[in-house]
């Protein structure tokens, strides 16, 4: 089954590789029903410096992503989104605020409340084992990601979850811990029954896969299982940061998504998150 669509898309108003219009013609060839932008939001201060948008950016992204929307509407659907990482900021209204399609939360980075200092959860292995020592084990660490992802479908509602198990990225060969541990297992279905009570859709990623990170979407195994148990809705999406990713492993995430035992998958189509079979 061909999945034709993806809603997490990066451009060069963030730290992707490519134009609007380049992603937009990729995915007409490929077929696509839709496509979605979805910027890394503005930070404030210097945190997101290095791969968010501006405030002045993100209007600038908005404006051409409508202008490219109405040149391309007899040919595919065109959705505007933001990427809106906890320390935005941002809450459930900006949506309205800047007339978004949709937005898909994240977090990507965690601070340490006794010393103020922030730690990136993706940048590189050297940074995640900083982030570990500073919280004082992998355990703190972890938990603190997730408390913190909480916080932000709490406080931001976000129709899409991004990279929800973010934490194994540098993580290839339990380098830091073992994902069938009690405590992480435990700390995951936790977390899940507290998704259930919102309603968010969780992404299959490939983008860690495509830069070569890791070899499985997020989420992992165990957890698409348990989002299966709990009926959680999934989309699928690549995090494309340069064009010839666009549908990255899409094929065979679909059939991971299909040998899990879901049934149905959710696709953004006519603005509206619609149910789609899989077959």
């Amino acid at each position: 089954m061909k999945f034709l669509s993806n809603l997490h898309t990066h451009t060069l108003y963030c730290d992707g590789n490519n134009s609007a219009e380049d992603y937009i013609k990729r995915a007409i060839e490929l077929g696509f029903i839709s496509i979605g932008f979805s910027g890394h939001s503005y930070i404030p201060g210097t945190l997101g410096e290095d791969w968010g948008m501006s405030e002045e950016g993100t209007l600038e992204y908005i404006k051409e992503l409508k202008g490219l929307r109405e040149k391309y509407k007899g040919d595919i659907e065109v959705y505007i989104g933001l990427e809106t990482d906890y320390y935005s900021g941002y809450k459930k209204d900006i949506k309205e605020k800047l007339s978004l399609d949709y937005t898909l939360g994240s977090v990507h980075l965690i601070k340490n409340d006794t010393t103020g200092e922030y730690y990136s959860i993706d940048s590189s292995p050297e940074i995640t084992e900083e982030g570990i020592k500073a919280f004082g084990g992998v355990k703190n660490y972890i938990k603190k990601y997730y408390e913190t992802l909480l916080k932000m479908i709490e406080e931001q509602e976000p129709d899409i979850i991004g990279h929800i198990d973010l934490v194994k990225k540098f993580n290839s060969d339990n380098r830091y811990f073992d994902e069938t541990e009690e405590w992480y297992i435990s700390l995951i279905d936790e977390t899940l029954d507290k998704i259930k009570r919102s309603n968010s859709i969780i992404e299959v990623n490939t983008g860690a896969m495509s830069r070569g990170w890791t070899d499985f979407p997020y989420p992992s195994k165990f957890i698409l299982k348990l989002i299966l148990e709990k009926n959680i809705p999934i989309t699928l999406n690549s995090d494309v940061h340069s064009v010839e990713n666009l549908d990255y492993y899409f094929d065979e995430s679909m059939e991971v998504i299909k040998e899990t035992g879901f049934k149905k998958i959710k696709i953004l189509k006519k603005s509206e998150f619609q149910d789609i079979e899989v077959k």
